[in-house]
């Protein structure tokens, strides 16, 4: 559990007791989900005080966060480095992976 949490923030406390943890990565979000009691109860042991847990799942931020191919770096730094560019340009270089 402890390395699902790692992968999501506090987002907001409300004054009823309700705590928004967002994760960005979908699998933690759908582990903790499961799993959702157990984290309230301890969470509320911790701070002595009844609180609600509300774990929210943050798609935009998971998006940032993929893991890029190769080809996708390599399209990237074509569009943006100029030393790359350059050795396109005049080397006719390409990616060979």
């Amino acid at each position: 559990m402890a390395t699902h949490l790692q992968s999501c923030e506090l987002a907001a406390c409300s004054p009823g007791g309700v705590l928004d943890i967002v994760c960005c990565r979908k699998f933690s979000y759908e582990e903790l989900l499961q799993d959702v009691a157990v984290l309230q109860k301890e969470v509320s042991e911790f701070y002595a005080m009844p609180l609600k847990l509300r774990i929210l799942y943050d798609a935009e931020k998971d998006a940032c966060t993929k893991e890029k191919t190769i080809f996708t770096l390599f399209q990237e730094l074509s569009e943006n480095n100029q030393v790359i560019k350059f050795l396109i340009k005049e080397f006719g270089v390409e990616l060979v992976y």
